[in-house]
């Protein structure tokens, strides 16, 4: 057969596997999206909001659901999104998943289109690329306002990519309206006039250097289409104050704190996208040697300013995720047709047919029942209440009339203003962009050190107590300061002051055993480890130590052998409150019986340095490789490296990938690395982090207040006295 022939039987065979891919990939996003994406700590206020807006016909400009904060100014930045999620919520769960599946077909749509204009439809490095960006939106949650982000930013692309030889600004005009959306949809939105502003002076460059002579009516058409996408971000009802607020939130302490996507990822999963990220740059770097170096420098260059957010903001990986087939349809809009790779290369259809092959398993994994990620096991969990949401402590709140301020970490906020308890009912919830600094940062404290609970109840003066899976520990403090469970759930839990609501029965010790027994018994264990491993700490807390070991110890030898185990162990023997001696001996003895020093070590170094035996501490602390060492092994070997004048100690506590942002030990124990090497004036950043984030330490302050009058810091000293005026006695100023 002649080699023409060849080619084109590989030409067609391409076409159809890539028809196969589009079909698989699109199912695939759409059935994704109908997983419970409302089952999310950061979605029940977007929808009360909308709620709200829909049923007064007016824009969100004050605050009406969080007490502290009542009539407070509001600048919403998302009632573009918050209105059609409420009126898809209205349908039921149903709905928000149907709109989610919308806006990823959408974005896929949009792409695989743009591909098409720019035969690039059966590209293996295009299919490549798509599988990565979705792979990159796995960092958060598939429902939220960056959703917003993600599709226009897709669509900016591929506009500019369609209309780069553009004779005047006019076209642009579809871009305008989108970015009225999006300025009122995310704070993402600065990202459209940089997009446009960006290539528009690429394009100035191009046709520069192709024309030998100053591009006079480039020059017009890109400028026009700059300043009308960004006369466009003023079309809110906010004022400018609206474009002020991503770059003021951008710099909170408060805001970098405690929001979790403002933070970088663990080092597990920071290597597998830091992998994902080398090779997303070895398929945009083939491409670009293909098309002989054909690609957008703007989109380059934006891709790799958002890899490097992404090594300290995770938020940003999707953001760069959505660059990765941009690039790519980018070689095709700046190249010329007779440079274009043949189609229907043999390595082409080893490339579709690899990634069809992909597709299709995940599509296949979302609908088998058995994976704990497919569909019908997340919602079969969801039905069972196994959530981090208060589900069931809401249900029973409902149904028995519980009315009066509440008191609850943020991630419960919004679900209980999405539940009906909207009139200034709640404490906070995760919107903390309506928030001041100071509010914020009491949020975080109180979610972060459980110890301030009895502060904020003698500052709130609460009727009711809410606790959710991430209240683990507030039962202890709840029972010292005299409040009492009304409602128990193993996964929930409701407590009142001891005269309020008399004719609501505490619930009794045997209860609450046979409640968690009985969930097990009938659903099993959870499929989300991490709550069983909680639950049983909360069993702790609630006074149950001896139904709470018993419980541990009970599980199946494979779990025995887990981190989470052996986590859930180190809290229950070295938190508050602490095992008993016997308790913790047992563990220890169970820990060295099982000679697996990789899963046991952080639990064995607790114990050994809680007994004295600091040496065997060390050793063991010395012995995990650095890039699995997690926050409390690094804390606890940075302490004794300090306590016995180590140099080894400052180049450990200048590391951040092993320590929690909000973990202020670290904060103190590398103030004191400097100080001993001598650099004061980096001790003294590093202790103001320290009391920013551990105010309620004595010995910490202590620490603190030392320094900064042996080096007369008055920023140091002024920022010691606000944590201690503010945050150790007097919440009630709001």
């Amino acid at each position: 057969m002649p080699n023409g022939s060849d080619d084109s039987l590989l030409e067609r065979l391409n076409e159809k596997l890539s028809a196969l891919f589009a079909a698989l990939i699109l199912a695939y996003v759409i059935f994704a999206g109908f997983r419970p994406v409302m089952d999310n700590v950061d979605l029940g206020w977007h929808v009360a909001q909308g709620r709200w807006m829909v049923e007064h016909s007016t824009l969100y400009r004050h605050d009406v659901f969080n007490y502290p904060n009542l009539g407070h100014p509001v600048i919403d930045e998302y009632p573009a999104f918050q209105v059609p999620l409420y009126l898809t919520w209205s349908l039921g769960w149903w709905g928000p998943c149907l709109l989610t599946a919308l806006i990823y077909t959408a974005m896929l749509v949009v792409l695989l289109q743009t591909a098409r204009w720019f035969n690039l439809a059966s590209s293996s490095l295009l299919a490549m690329t798509l599988g990565l960006m979705l792979l990159f939106f796995q960092v958060g949650a598939l429902l939220r306002p960056h959703i917003i982000t993600y599709l226009a930013g897709i669509i900016f692309g591929c506009f500019l990519l369609r209309h780069r030889d553009a004779k005047n600004w006019i076209p642009f005009w579809p871009l305008a309206v989108l970015q009225v959306i999006w300025v009122n949809g995310h704070s993402g939105f600065v990202l459209g006039p940089v997009m446009v502003g960006l290539f528009g002076a690429e394009m100035m460059v191009r046709h520069a250097l192709s024309e030998k002579s100053f591009p006079a009516a480039t020059v017009r058409t890109w400028t026009g289409a700059f300043l009308l996408v960004a006369m466009a971000c003023f079309l809110t009802p906010y004022g400018p104050a609206r474009l002020y607020l991503p770059f003021y939130q951008d710099r909170l302490e408060s805001i970098r704190a405690y929001v979790g996507e403002m933070e970088p990822l663990g080092s597990g999963p920071a290597a597998v996208y830091q992998t994902l990220a080398l090779i997303t740059a070895v398929i945009i770097g083939l491409m670009a040697l293909l098309r002989r170096g054909a690609i957008s420098s703007s989109f380059l260059l934006l891709a790799v300013f958002f890899y490097t957010e992404t090594l300290s903001v995770r938020k940003a990986w999707p953001v760069f995720g959505i660059f990765a087939p941009l690039l790519v349809l980018s070689s095709g809009a700046f190249t010329s047709q007779k440079t274009s790779p043949r189609r229907g290369g043999a390595a082409n259809l080893l490339g579709n047919f690899l990634m069809t092959a992909v597709v299709a398993a995940a599509f296949f994994i979302e609908l088998d029942g058995m994976s704990p990620n497919s569909l019908q096991v997340e919602w079969r969990e969801l039905g069972r209440s196994r959530s981090e949401l208060s589900i069931d402590a809401t249900s029973w709140m409902k149904s028995h009339q519980i009315k009066g301020r509440l008191f609850h970490r943020c991630e419960d906020g919004g679900w209980l203003q999405q539940e009906g308890f909207d009139h200034g009912e709640v404490f906070s919830d995760t919107g903390f962009g309506k928030f001041d600094e100071a509010f914020i940062h009491e949020t975080g404290l109180v979610n972060e050190r459980p110890a301030f609970v009895p502060k904020y109840l003698a500052a709130y003066l609460p009727d009711f107590v809410v606790c959710s899976t991430f209240c683990y520990q507030w039962p202890f403090y709840l029972r010292q300061n005299g409040w009492r469970p009304i409602f128990y759930s193993p996964n929930s839990s409701v407590w009142t002051r001891p005269e309020t609501r008399p004719d609501l029965p505490s619930v009794t010790d045997e209860q609450i055993m046979t409640s968690f027994d009985r969930d097990l018994a009938v659903n099993g264990r959870p499929t989300d480890i991490r709550l069983l491993g909680r639950n049983l700490i909360a069993l702790n807390s609630l006074g149950l130590e001896d139904f709470a070991f018993a419980k541990l110890k009970g599980l199946p030898p494979e779990d025995h052998r887990a981190g989470w185990y052996w986590e859930a162990a180190r809290f229950l023997c070295f938190g508050e409150p602490t095992f008993s001696q016997a308790h913790r001996d047992e563990l220890r003895a169970e820990a060295e019986s099982l000679h697996d020093d990789a899963i046991t070590a952080e639990f064995r170094a607790y114990y050994a340095y809680a007994s004295g035996d600091i040496d065997g501490a060390l050793r063991i602390l010395e012995g995990i490789p650095r890039e699995q060492m997690g926050n409390y092994a690094a804390e606890l070997l940075l302490k004794i490296y300090l306590d016995r004048k180590r140099p080894e100690a400052l180049a450990l506590a200048r590391r951040t990938d092993c320590f929690d942002l909000r973990n202020g030990r670290h904060w103190q124990y590398l103030a004191e690395a400097e100080e001993q090497a001598g650099h004061s004036d980096a001790a003294a950043r590093a202790w103001k982090k320290a009391v920013f984030y551990y105010p309620d330490d004595a010995a910490l302050m202590a620490g603190a207040t030392s320094f900064a009058q042996t080096y007369h810091n008055s920023a140091l000293q002024q920022a010691i006295g606000e944590s201690a005026g503010v945050y150790g006695i007097s919440f009630s100023t709001h």
